[in-house]
């Protein structure tokens, strides 16, 4: 797949070299693997008179044979003249503008090329937490080259000559397996954080190993993460967890310590004297599960590995707060896990933004899982007609596969659910009487009516 490849690394190609050139005969790319609607980006920028690629992830996954989710264009065209060429064109974007060409399922992302800005350029800013603030400054091909993350993510598709340009060896790196940032990695981290966590999700993705100096400089600097908006972090941590390489990804982010920049409850979970090997069964179990999924083609619950992932935190703080009596104080067990979970869900949204939606939804998993586990005989029918039930039964079949006791629980309602309505009735009388005549869960607070004193 990669034997073309070969045939270059004689040649050098070291940074700031002049580029590899690698002609039509000598790679597989063609313009037959690239979607229409970019070829007719990159036509009409070209006979406009533009310098125009195709560049980043879709070179990449091309030359690896994998079919790339969407398609990015770098030319040397200003977005003014870029909107101006298509009228299916918005320019997005407030520190660099960005050029997006809308088609009917696709969107085509067209980027001006940048430069880097020059030692204390007034453009580079140091922030806080020692953050390097990007600069905003219009480039050449080869200015974009360096402001690009990892090597195979700088090669460069010129699709009317049918020509790969590689400026930093990322081919070399290609064919050997190997995730090279772009320059000094500890500096590249401190300009962009989040690039820690896109050379963790390329290692699990492409199965690569990351170099040396590029994992080095992570222990260095992850702790930047905690400096960047928690909407972003929520963006980054679906990319990482729905991909389809979940797992991998998991024990990356552990490896490096850049989990507790995530989830720190679920970090603090794992390292629990007696529950960390069960929250991490748990977890391990569920990420399996997604990576099949994806796998499949079957769509995914944002929520349910986030109800995973604080789950045990939960339960750590509930057992923490029925220590103190004071905490669980005239509340029922429903109501201080209600109580509880919002609780957790508010220390969690100081790192990851999520939604009003999933925050929902991940209460009221939580919620159904002791209804679905008492399963009142009055309450089996409403329970499965909740728009979170199948979520919450799914989450209950997973907690059974590591919770002895929940296992016939589970069987029951998989078997409810298969069953006609008449094998669903026989499966309720099979309940034990006590569960299906159970007691009003909440008396009433008010005193019991005092029995008259009888006269003498």
């Amino acid at each position: 797949m990669l034997s073309f490849i070969k045939n270059f690394l004689k040649k050098g190609g070291a940074p700031n070299s002049a580029p590899t050139l690698i002609p039509a005969p000598e790679h597989h790319l063609s313009r037959s693997l690239i979607s229409r609607n970019c070829l007719g980006v990159l036509d009409t920028l070209a006979n406009a008179g533009f310098e125009v690629y195709l560049v980043g992830g879709s070179v990449r996954d091309l030359l690896l044979g994998r079919e790339p989710k969407d398609f990015d264009v770098a030319t040397n065209a200003k977005p003014e003249e870029i909107y101006r060429l298509f009228r299916n064109c918005r320019l997005i974007g407030k520190r660099f503008r960005l050029a997006h060409v809308y088609f009917k399922h696709e969107i085509i992302e067209v980027a001006t090329f940048r430069k880097q800005g020059k030692k204390n350029h007034h453009h580079q800013v140091k922030g806080q937490n020692g953050l390097l603030k990007r600069d905003n400054v219009y480039g050449t091909l080869k200015d974009d080259v360096w402001r690009r993350d990892f090597t195979l993510n700088a090669l460069y598709y010129d699709a009317k000559n049918n020509i790969i340009i590689d400026h930093t060896n990322g081919i070399k790196d290609l064919q050997q397996g190997i995730i090279r940032i772009i320059g000094d990695a500890e500096s590249r981290y401190r300009e962009d954080p989040v690039r820690i966590l896109r050379a963790i999700r390329f290692t699990a993705k492409l199965g690569m190993s990351l170099e040396e100096n590029t994992a080095k400089a992570i222990a260095k600097t992850h702790m930047l993460l905690a400096a960047i908006a928690p909407a972003r972090l929520l963006d980054e941590t679906h990319k990482l967890f729905n991909s389809g390489n979940a797992v991998n990804t998991f024990a990356a982010l552990r490896h490096h310590d850049v989990l507790q920049h995530l989830y720190p409850l679920t970090e603090e979970a794992l390292r629990h004297p007696t529950l960390h090997i069960l929250a991490d069964k748990f977890i391990l179990r569920a990420l399996q599960n997604t990576d099949a999924r994806v796998a499949q083609d079957k769509p995914l619950n944002p929520a349910f590995l986030v109800s995973v992932f604080l789950w045990y935190p939960l339960q750590i703080t509930l057992e923490q707060e029925n220590l103190n009596k004071k905490d669980t104080a005239n509340h029922s067990a429903f109501t201080q896990l209600e109580h509880t979970a919002g609780k957790i869900l508010r220390q969690a949204k100081q790192h990851l933004a999520f939604t009003q939606i999933i925050t929902q939804t991940v209460i009221d998993i939580w919620l159904l899982q002791f209804q679905l586990i008492g399963r009142r005989q009055q309450q089996i029918h409403h329970l499965s007609q909740q728009p979170r039930f199948r979520a919450a039964y799914d989450f209950l079949c997973l907690r059974a596969e590591g919770e002895a006791p929940l296992k016939p629980i589970a069987d029951w309602w998989t078997h409810w659910q298969q069953a006609d309505d008449e094998k669903r009735q026989e499966l309720i009388n099979t309940l034990p009487k006590s569960t299906r005549n159970k007691k009003r869960r909440y008396p009433s607070k008010r005193k019991p009516a005092k029995k008259p004193v009888p006269k003498e």
